[in-house]
């Protein structure tokens, strides 16, 4: 079972199927852990499409639910993205949100150049 087909059985349909083969990053979900070698908890961006849901224990996983929606507040992402008109139908914002998200949560003074370079993953 893939991290994907399980975050959708329990409802999380935020994250999208795309192409299923991770070339879109329609599914994209941060991936956490605890690295002992540097003390520090790091973030990946993972296709959810990819991922085997057993490569996830003991890791902490972060969906376009949990960093923000209409009710509790968006989170600063989301809210750029929508005030800037940075969807088109939608479909693919949400993976593109959380490469974003992941990408700050590492690096948060980005530069416009950073960001860009580091978006590749990602199609609308």
């Amino acid at each position: 079972m893939t991290l994907l087909s399980y975050l959708r059985s329990i409802g999380l349909t935020g994250t999208k199927l795309g192409c299923g083969e991770g070339g879109c990053g329609a599914c994209t979900v941060m991936v956490s852990h605890f690295d002992s070698s540097t003390q520090r908890v790091s973030h990946q961006a993972v296709n959810a499409c990819l991922a085997p849901l057993c490569s996830c224990d003991m890791r902490a996983i972060t969906t376009i639910e949990g960093i923000g929606g209409m009710r509790a507040g968006l989170h600063p992402v989301q809210a750029r993205v929508a005030a800037l008109n940075g969807s088109q139908c939608g479909f693919c914002t949400p993976g593109i949100v959380m490469a974003l998200y992941t990408l700050l949560r590492n690096n948060p003074n980005a530069s416009t150049s950073f960001v860009e370079e580091n978006m590749d993953g990602n199609l609308c």
